[in-house]
Parts: C-alpha cells; sequence; structure tokens
C-alpha cells in the first residue's frame, strides 16, 4: 500500500515537469509576440523620422530605451511623442539587457565597421548613423534554459524572427551574439542581408523560421 508521502511524491513527478512545460511553451509564445513588437516599433520610428543624427534626412533605427520614451533621442532634449514599447523593454539592466516573460532581451544598433553595439544611450556615440539606417537586430534568450524557456529568438529589420532549433544559450552565462541569426557575416556583425532561415547560423546553431 502507497503511503501518503510515497503518492505526493508520485504526483509531484509528473506535475512538475507538466508545469514546467506549459511555462516554458507560454513564455516562449510571448517572446515571439514581443519580438514582433520590436520589428513594428521600429518601423514606426524610422518612419516617424524621430532620430537622423548626422542630419542627412536618412532617419535611423533606435534602441529600447528611445522607442519607450525613456531615452532622450539621438542629438536632442526630446523623447518619442507616444512610448512604441513597453517600459518592461525600455528599462535595461548595466549589460543592456531587458527582462520580460523569463527571457533576456538585447537590441544592437551598428557601429562604422557594421559590428552590432548594444544600443545603450552609454554607447549610442558608437553607432554610425548611417549603418543604423539599414541594420539592428534583437535576440531573446532564457534567463533559465529548460525552465523559463528553451529557444533563443532573433529578429532584425526584416522582420522574420527566427528561433534556434535546439537549447542552447541561457542567463548572463552564455548570451548570444548580435549576428547569431545572419549569414555571410561574423557572428558579431549585424550589416548583413542574409538570413539563416532553416539553416546554421553566423553564431553556428541552427535557426528556424517562426511561422
Amino acid at each position: 500500500m502507497l503511503t501518503v508521502t510515497t503518492v505526493i511524491g508520485i504526483l509531484a513527478s509528473v506535475t512538475v515537469p507538466t508545469l514546467i512545460s506549459r511555462r516554458v511553451a507560454a513564455n516562449e509564445s510571448a517572446v515571439v509576440a514581443t519580438m514582433r513588437a520590436v520589428s513594428q516599433a521600429q518601423f514606426q520610428f524610422q518612419a516617424s523620422g524621430y532620430v537622423d543624427a548626422n542630419n542627412d534626412s536618412g532617419f535611423e533605427f533606435g534602441s529600447f530605451g528611445e522607442l519607450g520614451g525613456l531615452d532622450l533621442l539621438r542629438g536632442t532634449t526630446e523623447r518619442v511623442t507616444k512610448p512604441l514599447l513597453s517600459a518592461s523593454l525600455a528599462k535595461t539592466d548595466v549589460d543592456g539587457h531587458a527582462t520580460l516573460h523569463g527571457y533576456l532581451f538585447s537590441l544592437f544598433l551598428p557601429d562604422g565597421s557594421g559590428k552590432g553595439v548594444v544600443a545603450t544611450a552609454t554607447n549610442m556615440p558608437s553607432i554610425d548613423p548611417f549603418q543604423a539606417r539599414d541594420y539592428w537586430t534583437c535576440l531573446a534568450w532564457p534567463i533559465k534554459v529548460g525552465t523559463t524557456g528553451n529557444r533563443s529568438f532573433f529578429v532584425n529589420q526584416h522582420g522574420q524572427v527566427l528561433k534556434t532549433k535546439k537549447a542552447f544559450y541561457s542567463g548572463k552565462v552564455s548570451v548570444p551574439p548580435a549576428g547569431a541569426g545572419l549569414v555571410g557575416v561574423g557572428k558579431d556583425q549585424i550589416n548583413g542581408t542574409s538570413l539563416a532561415t532553416n539553416s546554421v547560423g553566423a553564431d553556428g546553431q541552427f535557426w528556424i523560421m517562426v511561422h
């Protein structure tokens, strides 16, 4: 005859993994929606002409802080009139990472060589205005792989969200590079135009298109 303790143990061994699996699925679904929101926000930001750091009438993409109305727009004393992203994404830590849905998010803008620079207010002087008219990337990865999420996600100016085939990146220990989901460039470069759609990306991971 099974004891109460044994029964509880059996139930826990079945229930806990199921709950974690459901949480992971919910988090990943929410992250995909967030990545699409970032893409839409970048489109609106550039189309609205918020930033033209070199005054050449070529408008640039923004940082989380700029998109969310938290940071001043580059070269101005103003903020966006209406935030395009939630405050949760606009507010980042010292590494430039935002936390949402059990994931870390990082947005990159290019320097003069096309290398992705974490887009924080401190790093804005390093952003090249010419390159920032054409390129940006955003990555999201689990705070704790296997618990808050499994797959990592990538989106850039093309607007197509990609996800890794396998769990790999996790928290502050394993952070994806700026150009992870691209091909034809180095893993830290974001000035590429080809996505790693159903193929190995610049980071060596296999990336899949999210439908």
